[in-house]
């Protein structure tokens, strides 16, 4: 087997067996979170094409630095990026190493519009490894929905308050934002390391809106 493939392109693998299986032998669709979330993609990436892949350590290394560079401003100065945040494609896989309590953890991030609207994003996160070319995943995955043009209205609310108080950008922030719960996150709220990931994912893609960053070539596509 092939194991010299990426954990976004394992996923992408599993979730193209999947809907196959599913087409040729009937299957029902299952309740595991995982196989839910690869074969959603896998559907993008058929229906939708092209699906973009960008990773860390691939050809657009500025995309991963500048993130992680706005990853430890403050809070009040990350929201206007987030609320510019525009995706053009149905969807887009980030990924990148684990940090922290996730170290020695791949991560995807994947951004897909569930509306025509480019400013609305469902935003999904899988932690996982590959084990002999098969992605296997360490944490469930769950699902963050994310409205930019909220976030933007909200902003244009309360002016000023947001810079001076992080309160203000906190509740600005949940107000244009809902956990929408999956298998293994239904109890017990969610860790902070993912929802850390969460906001990760949705800086990599404002980044990617600002400078023209947005007509990046990927490195991958499906």
């Amino acid at each position: 087997m092939d194991i010299d493939i990426s954990f976004a392109e394992a996923m992408l693998r599993r979730g193209a067996g999947l809907l196959e299986a599913r087409m040729e032998q009937g299957m029902e669709q299952g309740a595991d979170p995982f196989a839910v979330l690869a074969r959603l993609l896998a559907a993008a990436a058929a229906t939708d094409a092209p699906l973009v892949v960008l990773s860390e350590g691939g050809s657009h290394p500025a995309l991963f630095d500048e993130a992680a560079r706005r990853a430890g401003e403050p809070l009040t100065a990350r929201l206007a990026g987030l609320a510019a945040t525009r995706q053009g494609e149905r969807a887009t896989m980030y990924e990148f190493d684990g940090t922290g309590a996730l170290t020695g953890n791949r991560i995807v991030a994947a951004l897909l519009r569930p509306e025509e609207r480019p400013d609305l994003l469902h935003v999904y996160i899988a932690v996982g490894r590959l084990r002999g070319g098969e992605a296997q995943i360490t944490v469930p995955p769950a699902l963050l929905r994310f409205d930019a043009a909220a976030l933007g209205q909200t902003l244009g609310l309360l002016g000023d308050a947001v810079s001076r108080s992080t309160n203000a950008a906190t509740a600005a922030l949940a107000h244009s934002a809902a956990i929408l719960p999956m298998e293994g996150h239904e109890q017990g709220g969610m860790p902070a390391a993912l929802l850390d990931l969460y906001w990760h994912a949705l800086t990599l893609a404002s980044v990617r809106t600002d400078g023209g960053l947005a007509t990046m070539t990927p490195e991958g596509s499906a």
